[in-house]
């Protein structure tokens, strides 16, 4: 007699379930810097609890976890948004009913507020570069001039670049191309150091970037110096010298106005600082 019955099926372990997950990441081509951000998460995570059945993973092992990692609380974030992928894909899967990391409340980052570049800044920087100086210069310009991520400028390709349109074509967050304009003098050192280079425009990667550009600001004395700083210079000025908050959202890529309204909010302090030194009831104590 044969039983119509349906078998349950073998549950998976937890490493089982990060091979597929992993796997539906790359099937729905996220960017390459996604893919690895989650890998690492949950290497460390598998790591700390043992391949134990996914199913049996309670919200209990996900606190422990959190609590456990000596990281800065910006990254314990995307620790638990990598955690919260993976179970909204174990769940359309099959492989668990409830989404237990939504029941662990999210790490909450200190929000601090990073000072953009000042002008004496950024030629500081520009004069102390030694190395490679028109590729340099060309790099530090564009960072500045576009508010482009780290990854965007060092995935860029020569066909991305279009001189006589000034404008890029760079991919972001969620796999979207978005065009960036740049100014005539930031596509004049592109067109230096573009005439001369072969394989992608910069050849770097966004460590090798990053630290490049720290090496660079200790020796043209300014701190903090990092490719995210530049993007911050740029979305506060651009706001500063007249652009509005709606096509500084579309530059930057973001999907709501959330950042942008810190730089807003940012800009902002800015212009009421600068009007407290330039005011001239102020200052002729009138």
């Amino acid at each position: 007699m044969v039983s119509n019955k349906k078998q349950k099926s073998k549950p998976v372990t937890l490493s089982e379930a990060i091979d597929g997950f992993l796997m539906a990441c790359h099937a729905r081509m996220l960017s390459s810097h996604t893919i690895d951000d989650y890998q690492r998460t949950l290497k460390k995570f598998v790591t700390h609890t043992g391949d134990m059945p996914f199913e049996d993973i309670r919200t209990t092992q996900i606190t422990a976890f959190l609590a456990a990692q000596k990281v800065a609380a910006k990254t314990l974030l995307n620790y638990h948004i990598g955690l919260s992928s993976l179970w909204t894909w174990a769940i359309k899967e099959g492989h668990v009913e409830r989404h237990i990391v939504r029941m662990v409340d999210k790490p909450k980052p200190l929000k601090v507020v990073v000072q953009p570049f000042s002008a004496v800044e950024v030629r500081a920087l520009l004069n102390a570069v030694k190395y490679e100086p028109d590729r340099n210069r060309a790099m530090i310009l564009l960072l500045l001039d576009t508010g482009a991520r780290a990854s965007e400028l060092c995935n860029l390709k020569h066909t991305d670049i279009d001189l006589t349109r000034r404008q890029m074509k760079v991919l972001g967050k969620g796999n979207k191309e978005r065009l960036l304009p740049f100014s005539a003098r930031t596509g004049s050192a592109l067109f230096v150091h573009l005439s001369r280079s072969k394989g992608k425009p910069f050849e770097l990667t966004r460590t090798s970037l990053a630290q490049y550009l720290r090496r660079l600001g200790e020796r043209a004395g300014v701190p903090d110096a990092h490719p995210h700083k530049f993007r911050h210079t740029f979305a506060v000025n651009y706001l500063r010298n007249g652009g509005d908050p709606y096509s500084l959202q579309q530059i930057l890529g973001h999907t709501t106005m959330d950042m942008v309204k810190h730089y807003v909010n940012l800009a902002q302090v800015d212009l009421e600082s600068a009007h407290k030194r330039a005011s001239p009831v102020e200052k002729w104590g009138l």
